[in-house]
């Protein structure tokens, strides 16, 4: 047992809570406190309530595992305060192909190992069979979004409508929250405004799915690993040099070149410099553009315009070697400018691929994703090693995992 087990159970009351639910609750929490970690003892804890007392009906996996969590309990305290509470059950889906079980068992704990399918090891088999809260929903997590947005975004995902919030004002400043999706009710909280019921119910909701629902975690963007200005242009017509503020471009002069012939008529020798003593310059004068291609009065020049074609072109071809490889994502870094990301986002655009830039002014990038459904993203997940690739991280319902 490698968590603390000293917590206060009664630290978990709520103010809006009357003394038959707490009974309930402070049951559930001192019967199972030294089995679970605080934070996922408290999930579960939700998970009995709502089935206890809101009639929320959730997967038979889930029913079974609260089941056996209040069997040693439940039904004493029924009788006791003779609340008339209906009795913890499986939703009427899963109950009409289940076998009748009166014991039923704990979920049995899944030791995942590396580079196996998770379709052997778990009783959800996958997203898409009947035991699961919905059939096709899985929780999709990009780092950084509020825990509303993540629920709303997993509904879009997973071609849902999405998440329903109602409220119900009750003696002042009393607000209940319940949050459904697919007109399900999946949590219920009770707070002093509409702003942080929705908050509460939201992290309820989520603690909630992701004990029961696969979850697809987007990875964040590695910047070292940024795709960057010197790996796209590969101009050959010109000799490049690039310093930290300017690029330098110039080309070999022709023999043909009036000045050239001249320099030569007066004794100059390719390589020396000029001057009596040829104390001069060696090479030609050099022509200095800004870098990003933007100075004075040039930026509709038809040099600039020429450089814009040249990136896309070479741009192009980055990009359909990207559609073409193994890799679900890249990421291009803030130096690309604003025409430039234009340019990357309509050539992705026309093959098919998803571009969306993030972050603001000079830290502005642009990341290129392929597009797949989310069917697609589970079956290629779960035969990846560790269950994820370079783009997602696949994660299954947390009491089908080793945490149990």
């Amino acid at each position: 047992m490698g968590f603390d087990t000293l917590w206060n159970v009664n630290d978990c009351k709520s103010m809006y809570e009357s003394s038959e639910q707490w009974k309930f609750r402070q049951s559930f929490l001192i019967a199972n406190k030294k089995k679970y970690p605080r934070d996922r003892l408290v999930i579960l804890c939700h998970i009995f309530m709502h089935a206890e007392f809101m009639k929320c009906e959730y997967p038979k996996p889930t029913m079974d595992l609260i089941e056996n969590l209040s069997k040693d309990f439940v039904d004493d305290l029924r009788n006791k305060l003779n609340c008339k509470v209906p009795k913890i059950s499986m939703t009427d889906s899963n109950a009409a192909g289940a076998k009748d079980n009166e014991n039923a068992e704990t979920c049995t704990t899944s030791n995942i190992k590396n580079n196996q399918p998770p379709d052997k090891l778990m009783r959800y088999l996958t997203p898409y069979d009947n035991n699961c809260i919905r059939p096709g929903f899985i929780l999709k997590v990009t780092q950084g979004a509020c825990v509303f947005a993540i629920l709303t975004q997993s509904c879009s995902f997973s071609g849902i409508a999405q998440p329903q919030i109602v409220y119900e004002h009750l003696n002042s400043p009393h607000v209940r929250a319940r949050l459904y999706i697919e007109k399900k009710l999946i949590a219920v909280d009770d707070s002093n405004s509409e702003k942080q019921a929705l908050r509460n119910v939201s992290c309820i909701a989520y603690n909630i799915l992701k004990e029961m629902c696969f979850t697809i975690k987007v990875k964040a963007i590695d910047k070292q690993s940024q795709i960057t200005m010197s790996d796209i242009v590969n101009d050959s017509t010109f000799d490049e040099k690039i310093d930290s503020n300017t690029t330098t471009y110039y080309s070999k002069i022709s023999d043909n070149n009036v000045g050239n012939k001249i320099l030569k008529n007066m004794g100059w020798k390719e390589g020396d410099g000029l001057g009596k003593n040829n104390q001069g310059i060696t090479s030609p004068i050099e022509i200095i553009r800004l870098k990003k291609r933007g100075g004075l009065g040039i930026s509709d020049c038809e040099t600039n315009l020429t450089n814009l074609n040249d990136f896309k072109i070479q741009a192009k071809k980055y990009i359909m070697r990207f559609l073409n490889g193994p890799k679900k994502r890249i990421s291009f870094s803030s130096e690309f400018t604003k025409e430039d990301r234009m340019i990357i986002h309509s050539i992705c655009t026309k093959v098919g691929l998803k571009a969306k830039s993030y972050g603001t002014q000079a830290n502005r990038y642009l990341v290129v994703v392929k597009i797949q459904n989310p069917q697609d993203i589970y079956y290629e997940l779960r035969n990846c090693i560790n269950f994820e690739n370079d783009c997602y991280v696949l994660i299954p319902p947390l009491h089908e995992s080793n945490n149990t």
